[in-house]
């Protein structure tokens, strides 16, 4: 069996490696990853390496070799890739127990698997079977074309295995839903306004232990708030990322990649453009006296730039890690009203950012509406012509987006737009059946 470790070179740059047992990374895929992967994010390497490692696994249980089969000079056939699409669609853990049984010699091929225990429950999302299809693919069109380039006949052989590549894509699941039916939902605002006040320091609710903790917590869940950044967009926040405007004060969102200066294993990075969000005045205090009062206590503290660190533990001082601010920050409060706060995700925080800015979008284009109204009663044209080009429009709407929210394309802004719409439709049509259940309900005592 392979395991994956992060390795951190000297110059910050994160590594993901599948070792064997021996502790030797797996040649071929430590190959794949240098030559192929070396330019992508240490989140997208380490879930293509998942992916090889799922394929080890099909080996394993199928008592196959692909890799060998190319010194071979055998291209894998369509029972292949039949078998691997179903492979790919089922759970790690599912897996891990077949491998089990293997072990103890209760099943004898994945075919027998299949049919005697898969169940809905042990299945994936389409999307997540495609993004293992397609990793297992480039790799092993990596290794194909490596390996049989060298052979006699390999221009045959190259043909052969570009038809293979050819019947793993017609094998990629197709999903029914379209990208917005796709959205995973998320609390109600009313549900993040109440999950909020929990983290005040001064609640009686608060979970956490000293009022250091509290309000380092609390400064947290406000700027997934007020900004609507990804969580790991907050947690590689620097010192010098604040900007302390008397008026305007801001913080800056910025991509640093493979930050020598960055401990963590799995470091926290900026998926979207860099850019610049304004905060509230007395947000920017609370961050101030959080890093000059509280932060500065810690000697670990000053050999890093990241804002927010570890109070307690062999960790103490240290930037806080994204799997400490969802165990020790988030699921502590969530925990206090499980069914309430079932919903309640970080990356929903994001969802609420902009359901937000939708509100302030129409809230500014309803006043506008009005003034431009009763310049038109008036008949005053060129204030009318003024007012109407003060309207946000819609693509207006999806370039704020776009600038708040990092992103580089309007098709990513697009889902936010599409939900608010959804919502204030909703709201409507409802508005429209309690109107007319009320006209009915009249009409009824009437007669």
């Amino acid at each position: 069996m392979h395991t994956l470790i992060q390795t951190i070179f000297t110059g910050g740059e994160r590594f993901p490696m599948l070792i064997d047992q021996s502790g030797i990374p797996d040649f071929w895929a430590t190959l794949f990853t240098s030559q192929q992967l070396r330019d992508q994010t240490q989140t997208s390497i380490t879930s293509c390496l998942n992916s090889i490692e799922h394929l080890y696994k099909w080996e394993k249980i199928n008592n196959r070799n692909i890799i060998q089969d190319f010194q071979n000079s055998l291209i894998p056939g369509s029972k292949f890739v039949e078998s691997i699409k179903e492979h790919c669609g089922l759970r790690s853990e599912h897996i891990q127990k077949a491998l089990l049984q293997k072990t103890s010699k209760k099943i004898n091929s994945f075919n027998q698997l299949k049919l005697v225990t898969t169940s809905a429950l042990s299945q994936v999302s389409c999307d997540y079977q495609q993004r293992r299809m397609s990793d297992i693919c480039a790799f092993l069109m990596f290794v194909g074309s490596t390996i049989l380039k060298r052979k006699p006949n390999s221009k045959a052989l190259i043909n052969d295995l570009n038809n293979f590549k050819k019947k793993i894509e017609g094998h990629y699941p197709k999903s029914s839903f379209s990208r917005y039916n796709k959205q995973l939902p998320h609390a109600e605002k009313e549900v993040f306004e109440k999950f909020l006040e929990i983290f005040n320091p001064d609640s009686r609710l608060n979970p956490f232990k000293g009022y250091k903790t509290k309000l380092r917590n609390y400064l947290l869940v406000q700027l997934l708030y007020w900004t609507g950044v990804r969580s790991g967009e907050l947690l590689s926040m620097t010192l010098d990322d604040i900007d302390y405007d008397l008026t305007t004060p801001k913080v800056r969102i910025e991509r640093r990649h493979d930050d020598v200066a960055d401990t963590r294993k799995y470091q926290p990075v900026t998926k979207t453009k860099s850019r610049q969000i304004i905060i509230p005045t007395w947000l920017r205090d609370e961050l101030d006296y959080y890093i000059n009062k509280i932060r500065c206590q810690y000697p670990a503290s000053k050999k890093h730039p990241y804002i927010f660190v570890s109070h307690k533990g062999p960790t103490i001082g240290q930037p806080v890690t994204n799997s400490n601010f969802y165990n020790r920050v988030i699921l502590p409060v969530r925990n206090l009203d499980s069914k309430s706060f079932a919903l309640v995700k970080r990356h929903g925080f994001r969802h609420l950012f902009n359901e937000n800015l939708s509100e302030r979008i129409d809230s500014h284009n309803a006043k506008v509406n009005k003034l431009v109204a009763e310049a038109e009663l008036k008949q005053l044209p060129h204030r009318v012509a003024e007012l109407k080009r003060d309207l946000i429009n819609e693509q207006q709407e999806i370039e704020i987006r776009m600038a708040l929210n990092g992103h580089s394309n309007k098709e990513s802004a697009l889902p936010y737009v599409e939900r608010h719409v959804k919502k204030k439709s909703q709201r409507i049509h409802k508005e429209m059946m309690q109107d007319m259940s009320h006209f009915i309900g009249k009409v009824r005592g009437n007669e």
